[in-house]
């Protein structure tokens, strides 16, 4: 059974949260904002006062440049992208632009080009700023971060994590930005970087009993499967289950129990079937049939009844070839039932006499598919006492299974816990305490 529950990851990484072009636009405009007021870009007589006043070493913008340059960046500021763009291309075909002119017109270029749909224009504007010199160092963070939003837009993820990298080694720290660095990793093939991003995040939130994200889990598995760490895999498919709750997760857990080498899936299925349905999981009809059938030939009438009710009520049963066969177990079962229901007493007097507790276990175990929980663990306990059973280890799964029941949780606990065997059967009882430990269940 291959569910394919984790996909390449690549169909979803995006900038945070999706941004919106609204959002977006706003963080570009906010990149070049200070372009012009850091360069001085004003009408002639001023520009020439303030060549005038700087130092000699001070970085300025000539007043025929920055005539255009200022015209483009208010059209930025009242959205009128496309004559940003042209008055940048008036400024560029000016003749001797210096390289600070030069840098100031790629800085008003990356928003003006995205705000007129380019995408491709305003990223090599915002790289070749970013590449500059000339950048003050407290801008290269929001610059790389827009940067990095519009990579993962166009899905230009190699480029993305080589900025992602140089972001990280400056000291970026935007933790929404820092999040994505683990995907791209994932989509570049590096899952030996996913798990050395994300193995001490998820250790740190076990420590401090946070439930971890499940899109980092997700990640997190993903990178554990493409490198064949079935263990680590498997561990991370449990906390993803258990805090999820979602059917998927356990679907894939159960069924792989069941395909384990080694698993005694006869005499184990009927106990494989009722793990499903209490994690939340749904039974086809056949399947359901046939759960229904193996507890009646365990001597489970009343559990046999129960689930067969239930498919005739829901619809799922009576609508195929075996419907004859289902309504035939129906009669028989509840008839079975009825009887076990009537010679309950004589059944717990016979069973009190026998050389061992086989007949006291099992009668409990029936008893408790009935809902008469104090009962059944009551014979249960006996059967126990008595001694001799047959398969200690089942007997454990099945007490386990009748305290839930009852909703002795604590009990059930303890009861899969002890539960051991290499044939599958320690294996349900670890889900079982995966599943009442969840806090998706809680």
């Amino acid at each position: 059974m291959n569910l394919n529950i984790f996909p390449p990851l690549g169909r979803f990484l995006t900038a945070p949260a999706s941004p919106a072009a609204g959002a977006l636009r706003l963080a570009l405009t906010l990149a070049a904002s200070t372009a012009l007021s850091n360069a001085a870009a004003q009408t002639a007589p001023a520009a020439a006062a303030a060549t005038a006043a700087a130092p000699a070493s001070a970085p300025s913008v000539r007043a025929e440049v920055g005539k255009p340059l200022q015209a483009a960046q208010d059209a930025i500021k009242a959205g009128n992208y496309k004559e940003a763009l042209a008055r940048l291309a008036e400024a560029e075909a000016l003749p001797g632009l210096t390289p600070y002119e030069q840098f100031i017109t790629l800085r008003l270029k990356g928003p003006a080009a995205f705000g007129a749909g380019d995408v491709a224009l305003a990223i090599a504007s915002f790289e070749a700023v970013l590449a500059s010199p000339l950048l003050p160092a407290a801008d290269r963070a929001l610059i790389s971060e827009t940067t990095l939003k519009l990579l993962l837009q166009q899905k230009e993820y190699g480029r993305a994590l080589a900025l992602m990298k140089t972001y990280l080694a400056e000291g970026g720290s935007n933790a929404e930005v820092r999040r994505l660095y683990p995907q791209l990793l994932s989509v570049q093939g590096d899952h030996a970087g996913v798990l050395r991003e994300l193995s001490p995040i998820v250790a740190a939130d076990e420590a401090a009993k946070r439930i971890t994200p499940e899109d980092t889990l997700r990640m997190l598995a993903a990178s554990q499967s493409a490198l064949k760490d079935m263990p680590a895999y498997i561990s991370t498919l449990e906390k993803l289950a258990s805090s999820t709750g979602k059917p998927e997760y356990w679907a894939e857990l159960t069924a792989r129990v069941a395909r384990r080498d080694g698993f005694s899936d006869e005499r184990l299925r009927l106990d494989l079937y009722r793990l499903r349905r209490a994690v939340g999981g749904s039974l086809s009809a056949g399947e359901l049939g046939d759960m229904a059938m193996r507890a009646h030939q365990a001597g489970l009438p009343a559990e046999a009844q129960a689930l067969l009710d239930e498919g005739f009520a829901s619809g799922l049963l009576g609508k195929d070839a075996n419907t004859a066969a289902d309504k035939k177990l129906r009669e028989t079962a509840t008839k079975a039932a009825a009887q076990d229901r009537a010679t309950l007493a004589e059944s717990e007097t016979g069973a009190g006499k026998t050389k061992d507790g086989n007949a006291a276990f099992n009668l409990g175990l029936a008893v408790s598919a009935t809902g008469a929980h104090d009962k059944a663990l009551a014979l249960m306990s006996q059967g126990q006492a008595m001694g001799g059973l047959r398969r200690p280890d089942e007997a454990l799964l099945h007490l386990g299974l009748a305290q839930w029941r009852a909703g002795k949780i604590d009990e059930a606990l303890r009861s899969f816990a002890a539960a051991k065997g290499g044939d599958g059967m320690a294996d349900l009882a670890h889900l079982w305490t995966v599943y009442l430990s969840s806090p998706a269940r809680k």
